[in-house]
């Protein structure tokens, strides 16, 4: 029934979801046609990818929970398969904002339909999560937002200097702000845990890891992301000293 549920979900927030307002969220000036039938699938196609690969990398006997930080569009699909396909809780932290609106309106109003408990995404502190209680940690695509961490995008991306550039921020106050992020939701692992981040996002994580008692492998295998193009890699956490 689970996956069941999940295809029933999936279908109906396709048709429930405000794709233009979603759109225009993403873009500067219009941006209703960001999310056309191409894309969308490629959600649908990359989050079921990403799934098979979560399933095969889960420590097994774990907490049975996972937390989602600053996902969105791309990662619908993930935290509806570990919800209901999976039967994993699913804690979701966002930025408010209009995207944020139109998910959770969307989610609660399809879960309402179907008589389905969707994750919905909060907006309140890391804070209220327990440390250690997490055997899954996503962030991806968070420490490269253009309009939260510009100057760390164009850092981690190489655009300093080019046309790509932002060109706004400040270097040293952004990374100790992701610093400080990173940090956080490292104390909500439980290890082994799997951490999915990109490349980039791994160059801010790396340091801190040795502060935390923590290692970390990381795979040669890795899954574009849907709409950013990013590369996701399913890393592994473990203590210092302990098998992975």
């Amino acid at each position: 029934m689970g996956v069941e549920h999940f295809g029933a979900a999936w279908g109906e927030l396709v048709r429930e979801l405000d794709w233009e307002r979603l759109g225009r969220t993403y873009c500067e000036g219009d941006g209703s046609t960001f999310f056309d039938d191409e894309t969308v699938e490629r959600v649908l196609e990359t989050g079921l990818e990403l799934v098979d690969d979560l399933v095969a990398s889960l420590p097994r006997g774990g907490t049975g929970r996972s937390l989602y930080f600053g996902a969105a569009v791309a990662e619908l699909p993930l935290v509806l398969a570990e919800s209901l396909a999976l039967g994993r809780e699913v804690l979701w932290v966002n930025l408010p904002g209009e995207e944020v609106e139109e998910l959770r309106r969307a989610l609660h109003a399809v879960g309402a339909r179907l008589g389905l408990d969707l994750p919905l995404p909060r907006t309140d502190s890391l804070a209220s999560i327990a440390d250690g209680s997490c055997e899954h940690l996503w962030m991806t695509s968070v420490l490269t937002d253009p309009d939260a961490f510009p100057a760390l995008h164009d850092a981690l991306y190489e655009r300093v200097g080019t046309e790509l550039a932002t060109g706004r921020g400040t270097l040293a106050e952004e990374r100790a702000r992701a610093g400080a992020l990173v940090r956080e939701l490292l104390r909500k692992a439980a290890p082994p845990a799997i951490f999915s981040t990109t490349d980039e996002e791994l160059e801010v994580i790396r340091p801190l890891l040795a502060e935390a008692g923590l290692d970390i492998r990381v795979p040669r295998s890795e899954t574009t992301s849907a709409i950013v193009g990013d590369l996701v890699r399913l890393t592994r956490l473990a203590r210092v000293n302990s098998p992975a």
